[in-house]
């Protein structure tokens, strides 16, 4: 398309303020044979030309330039000079006739010429040049043409609509239509010897390079672009090339050529290839002599196994940076030692164990370590250097993030102190998410976790202190995993009814992962099917309170009261016998209360105190509450056997106790016009 027209020189614009159309006219004329590619000039000429009345002369001069640029064999500037001229001239018909006869001769072999032809007529047309410049965009396209879509990847034109406005292409991933000004702006067309390109028209050939040389196929990738992409980007690229499944071996083969260069870490690491494998590292060592110091570590991980003096290098900047972080950075120069020690074993420390243990806090600068093989060195040194090692140990266990450091420090404690640590994150989990994650996965626990663990699970699934691991705890509820095999351990239909509950009410659980440990429990106790019994929970001295009254009212009062019943009997004339009636009705109201208190205890449930999870209001909690007007009361919830309302003791059947069961600290209350904040739960003893 043409470009928009300059300041024309000044002895030029003297001959058009001054009509002197002759001279321009050889002036123009020279011009055509000297550099008819410079289009802005005549067509700023031509403007001028027009505005003094020299309409005609601009029309006869356009028009000659179009022709020499038809002799040229050069359709596209002949076109932009014909739609310039219909948008200076619209309305002289030989220039809509040679911009529609110059459209037909350039795109004469187009299968849609026709249709967009119909589709954009010029015949009649106001703003030729608008609709000439249409008619070129919609034919700059073609079906079977590849572009590439950002997101999608490449694709092929199937199907080409100027009636409806949209250009469909096939992708890998199906089809999807763009209008005419989308695939303006989105697609990118891609060159007969483009990588994409050959996904598309070769695919076969580009996976065996892929299997046969990665890193010439990665080079062939970053050539058709011209510039480094990300790994992402890379890894996007090869989809469909080189399979998920054999993503990391392709990537590791690729890397090891010496001149594929990656800088950085992870999917936006970038990837470039260099002329040699000398650039490549030259590259790599200004990299490292301008990285930070924590930088300098990562390089010299990623690129330490180059060359040998690569490493070499490497281990004496680490080394000599250790040093001169010391005195302020003592755990980052431990890190740097360390990965300097990694690359040259044979070499003295930059900064020993001693020296680390003498820096500071041990477990501050523990903390600060940010690589886990460092740290699990210096936890090696605080074993054999502090006599107080298994006290940091135990506190690092308790707030260390990795696996394979929390599996170090695991292995060298003491067994008597491994099951007390056990059994201190299996009662409090929050205590330490990632020990207790770790634990679940590789204690061996199978059906013996210790009571409670499955509740447990469940909790971690909605406590923020288990947002970095919930994934992993998900993972326990998946077929054959650690939920299953707990559910299947259950004692009996009592607990596994509990079980059941607690999973049905579990939120943050998928269904299918819910299905999957409901059905193990309905497998091994079939009568959870059917409608469960109402529990009654008490504390275990009303329990045995009650049994107490049984056992009485069995042995002593009904006994008695049979003695009198049989003794008013002899007495005759039942009819008006009152001291018979008055034993018979003592006997109904024994019998009743013993078969009541025999169903009641039959379902009796003790509650437990070491069993209370104080996370929310539970049967069993001592909950402080915090009214509008700042004053705080405190509310027991236990069974009605020991419910006394007078000393805020409620049983948890009360319409007050249903309000508060479920509730969190934190979570606002109104009951009876009274607004109150939970501030704390604990156990009611």
């Amino acid at each position: 398309m043409a470009e928009p027209a300059r300041e024309l020189p000044a002895e030029v614009a003297e001959l058009v303020e001054h009509k002197k159309f002759s001279e321009l006219e050889d002036l123009w004329t020279r011009r055509v044979e000297a550099e008819p590619t410079n289009l802005p000039f005549f067509f700023g000429v031509a403007a001028a030309v027009k505005k003094k009345g020299g309409s005609a002369q601009a029309v006869s001069w356009l028009r000659l330039l179009a022709e020499y640029q038809a002799e040229q064999a050069d359709p596209e500037s002949r076109l932009d000079v014909l739609a310039e001229t219909a948008r200076l001239f619209p309305t002289e018909p030989e220039v809509r006739s040679d911009l529609a006869d110059a459209l037909r001769s350039r795109f004469a072999d187009h299968p849609l010429l026709s249709a967009v032809l119909a589709q954009n007529p010029l015949e009649g047309s106001k703003e030729p040049a608008a609709v000439a410049s249409k008619i070129r965009r919609w034919l700059a396209f073609r079906p079977g043409d590849i572009f590439f879509l950002p997101g999608k990847g490449p694709g092929r034109i199937v199907e080409m609509n100027p009636a409806l406005d949209f250009i469909r292409l096939e992708f890998a991933g199906g089809r999807l239509p763009l209008s005419l000004l989308s695939a303006e702006k989105t697609l990118v067309p891609l060159p007969s010897d483009h990588f994409l390109r050959e996904k598309v028209e070769r695919p076969e050939e580009l996976k065996s390079l892929a299997a046969n040389d990665p890193a010439e196929s990665v080079r062939r990738l970053l050539a058709s672009f011209g510039k480094p992409l990300t790994v992402a980007e890379v890894k996007e690229h090869f989809a469909g090339v080189v399979p998920d499944s054999k993503w990391a071996s392709f990537w590791t083969a690729a890397r090891k050529h010496k001149q594929l260069l990656v800088s950085g870490n992870g999917k936006t690491a970038t990837v470039d290839w260099l002329e040699s494998a000398g650039a490549a590292e030259e590259s790599i060592r200004r990299e490292f002599a301008e990285a930070s110091a924590e930088k300098k570590i990562e390089i010299a991980r990623r690129q330490g196994k180059r060359s040998k003096d690569l490493s070499r290098d490497f281990a004496l900047g680490l080394a000599e940076q250790a040093r001169r972080v010391a005195a302020d950075r003592p755990a980052l120069a431990w890190e740097l030692s360390q990965a300097a020690l990694k690359l040259a074993p044979e070499a003295p420390e930059a900064f020993p164990p001693a020296e680390f243990l003498a820096a500071g806090n041990t477990l501050t600068l523990l903390s600060e370590i940010a690589d886990p093989a460092a740290r699990s060195r210096a936890l090696d040194a605080v074993r054999q250097g502090r006599e107080d090692w298994l006290e940091i140990s135990t506190d690092q266990f308790l707030r260390d993030e990795d696996q394979r450091v929390l599996s170090n420090i695991f292995e060298q404690l003491p067994p008597d102190t491994r099951e007390d640590l056990s059994r201190r994150i299996f009662r409090s989990p929050r205590l330490a998410p990632r020990a207790f994650v770790w634990l679940c996965e590789t204690a061996g626990l199978a059906g013996e976790g210790p009571p409670g663990l499955f509740f447990n699970l469940l909790d971690a699934l909605r406590q923020d202190e288990f947002s970095g691991v919930r994934a992993r705890v998900k993972e326990f509820f998946d077929p054959g995993g650690l939920a299953v095999s707990l559910v299947r351990a259950a004692p009996g239909e009592e607990k596994a009814r509990e079980m059941l509950d607690a999973l049905n009410r579990a939120g943050g659980l998928e269904e299918h992962r819910r299905a999957t440990v409901r059905e193990a429990l309905l497998m091994k106790f079939p009568e959870l099917r059917a409608p469960a019994r109402e529990w009654l929970y008490a504390a275990a001295e009303s329990i045995e309170a009650k049994r107490g009254e049984l056992t009485h009212l069995k042995s002593v009062e009904l006994p008695e009261n049979a003695r009198a019943m049989q003794a008013a009997k002899e007495l005759g004339d039942l009819s008006e016998n009152f001291e018979y009636h008055a034993t018979r009705q003592r006997h109904e109201y024994l019998s009743a209360r013993i078969a009541s208190l025999a169903d009641e205890l039959s379902r009796a449930r003790v509650l437990d105190p070491a069993q209370i999870d104080p996370a929310e209001i539970r049967v069993g909690t001592r909950v402080r509450l915090r009214e509008s007007s700042g004053s705080e009361r405190s509310v027991t919830i236990l069974g009605p056997w020991e419910s006394k309302p007078e000393e805020s003791v409620y049983s948890y059947q009360s319409e007050f106790a249903q309000e508060l069961l479920g509730r969190r600290p934190g979570d606002r209350i109104a009951w009876k016009g009274t607004e109150m904040e939970v501030v704390s739960i604990e156990p009611w003893r």
